[in-house]
């Protein structure tokens, strides 16, 4: 009976001891592959973000060109208006949504005119984009490219459309290229909707390369993948047919998930299953033992059972120990490599998002000082409507430079915040209230600052969010009320709790959580000014002071935010991404038309 009983052990330690090892196997493999997905995750992050800047670029330039209305829209266009639409370009075309010929530079030739039938700029704009950009056409030596403009005239829609040679956007798109992060041996490409290269990082591709091999074909047929060793992930383009393409090797990419890295936490893994085994083993010789000495002296067969019980019990904690311990190991191992990679990817959106902040605001400073000049040069020679598309110019410049500066300063909460210290929130409330004294005076608004107490915290970010919220309940004023503002704080438990209220026009409570996403609109921007990262850095700041910031409104009575936080904190919250019930909600269509 107590054979049968040692095996039915034996038997159930064995099944016990393969099931862990199950479940190791199982986590340890998808730890792996969630690491390999997040990788991907970042490299399509920087696709779609390349593709936002250069579309930037391109917007501010179509808006600013497209305010030509009044000289394309005359019945009939001079060529040398079109001649000076050339300008160093192949050709310029005037169409209409038919595309017949309203009038035509002097470099448009038959060919040209042919190339009309096929070209995906003109698709584009009979598609309702404001502007477009199409495939490299055959034309000279070098083929051409038809940059397109939907103008509004008096005479309906227009189509401009512009001939210029790829090279002359090589070297500014791969301006762009060469400053997205990679690792070595990394190659960025903006590809037409044929495999053209338009621009590349890569000398061995240059622009005018074409993608025809059975790899190159398969890329092209698919938004991310594994081809010969090298990762890539593409994203079209906005209002053009072409692609941004980013590829990099396996190697230096996955290095965290491959190699010395990948296999160390299998070799570990067996190590663990062979001592399992031979556990198992020693237990299964330890029974057999058993059996022959008791055949052999029966009086000591109860004394050789329960040391071989003892021993079996001491086995089994060492073996349960040992595998503690190593699990606990591993778990270091990988918590200390997750801090590494999110420390490096940390680093490298920083300096990504300084230098994209950079490049963003030099051309968008260039065209705020031209405009002004040609205002104050020409500004008498120019018809009312003339210096009203000039405003609205310098106006999105202006506005496009206050969304990046709040993207940047969003960006830079968590890693360029200032160590922690005692902040007096009066203090703090008194100099913001001074900086908004014109706006107050403005809009006639009553302001009612009550007790408020001294914190740890960072005193600048302080500053910021209080700033926020004031100026917030200052602008979403209602009409013909006079705008009333009450800003208390209190001390409960080591936590604060501070809370600024109006009697503004309010919002719908089913926005309360949207309202604090980046970009989240609740209202048109012609209605009221703003990019809408205000309230989404208040988040972002209380969550550094552990804590968070809620939103309770009524609509055309008033909002409360209230931010609670630890008011003894030492030292910020490491900057790990936060995942928000908000966040990850899809918005429905009537949201999305709301956010508009």
């Amino acid at each position: 009976m107590r054979r049968r009983e040692a095996v039915a052990a034996l038997v159930a330690g064995a099944m016990i001891v393969l099931a862990l090892l199950t479940v190791f196997a199982i986590e340890l493999s998808d730890n792996q592959a969630k690491s390999k997905q997040d990788i991907e995750n970042r490299v399509h992050e920087r696709s779609v973000l390349a593709a936002a800047l250069i579309d930037s670029l391109f917007q501010t330039s179509a808006k600013t060109t497209a305010a030509s209305g009044r000289i394309y829209g005359t019945p009939t266009v001079s060529r040398a208006v079109m001649d000076k639409a050339q300008g160093r370009n192949a050709y310029a075309v005037l169409l209409t949504p038919d595309a017949n010929v309203v009038a035509a530079s002097t470099g448009f030739t038959v060919q040209a005119r042919s190339d009309l039938r096929v070209s995906e700029t003109l698709k584009l704009l009979r598609a309702g984009h404001p502007w477009a950009l199409g495939n490299v056409l055959p034309f000279g030596k070098t083929g051409i490219i038809n940059y397109g403009l939907a103008i509004p005239t008096a005479s309906g829609t227009r189509y401009l459309l512009t001939g210029f040679e790829p090279a002359a956007l090589s070297g500014f798109l791969g301006a762009d290229l060469h400053q997205v992060p990679g690792v070595k041996g990394s190659h960025n490409y903006v590809l037409d909707a044929k495999g053209v290269v338009i621009s590349s990082t890569y000398a061995a591709r240059p622009p005018g390369y074409v993608f025809r091999t059975p790899a190159h074909l398969d890329v092209l047929g698919h938004t991310h993948g594994d081809i010969k060793g090298h990762y890539f992930d593409q994203v079209v383009l906005p209002n053009t047919s072409w692609r941004i393409v980013l590829a990099a090797p396996n190697g230096p990419l996955f290095a965290s998930v491959s190699g010395l890295r990948r296999w160390l936490p299998w070799l570990i893994f067996i190590a663990f299953g062979i001592v399992a085994v031979a556990t198992l083993f020693l237990l299964r010789r330890a029974m057999r033992d058993s059996d022959r000495v008791a055949a052999a002296n029966q009086q000591l067969t109860t004394a050789n059972a329960q040391l071989a019980d003892a021993k079996i019990s001491l086995e089994e904690a060492n073996s349960a120990l040992a595998e503690s311990n190593g699990a606990l190991e591993v778990t270091n191992v990988e918590l200390e490599r997750r801090a590494r990679e999110l420390a490096r990817s940390n680093a490298e959106l920083d300096q990504f998002a300084s230098i994209a902040s950079h490049d963003l605001q030099e051309p968008l400073r260039k065209v705020r000082t031209f405009t002004e000049r040609i205002r104050e040069a020409e500004g008498d020679s120019l018809s009312e409507r003339g210096l009203d598309y000039l405003q609205r110019a310098n106006a999105s410049a202006e506005r496009m430079q206050r969304l990046i500066e709040d993207l940047l300063r969003y960006s830079r909460v968590g890693s360029q915040g200032r160590p922690f210290s005692r902040v007096d929130l009066g203090q703090v409330t008194a100099e913001v209230l001074e900086d908004l004294d014109d706006q107050i005076t403005r809009s006639g608004a009553i302001v009612r600052v009550g007790e408020l107490p001294t914190v740890s915290a960072d005193a600048p970010q302080m500053r910021q969010l209080i700033q926020n919220l004031v100026s917030n309940a200052l602008k979403f004023k209602r009409e013909g009320v006079t705008a009333e503002v009450e800003i208390d704080g209190k001390l409960d438990s080591g936590w604060l709790t501070l809370t600024v209220r109006d009697n503004g026009i309010g919002f719908d409570p089913q926005y309360s959580r949207r309202i604090f996403r980046v970009f989240e609109r609740l209202h048109g921007r012609g209605t009221y000014a703003g990019t809408g990262i205000g309230l989404a850095l208040c988040r972002k700041i209380a969550e550094r002071h552990g804590g968070t910031v809620d939103a309770h409104s009524v609509l055309d009575e008033g909002s409360t935010f209230t931010v609670t936080m630890q008011a003894e904190r030492r030292e910020a919250v490491s900057d790990v991404p936060v995942v928000h019930e908000a966040d990850s909600e899809h918005a429905t269509e009537q949201e999305r038309y709301v956010a508009a």
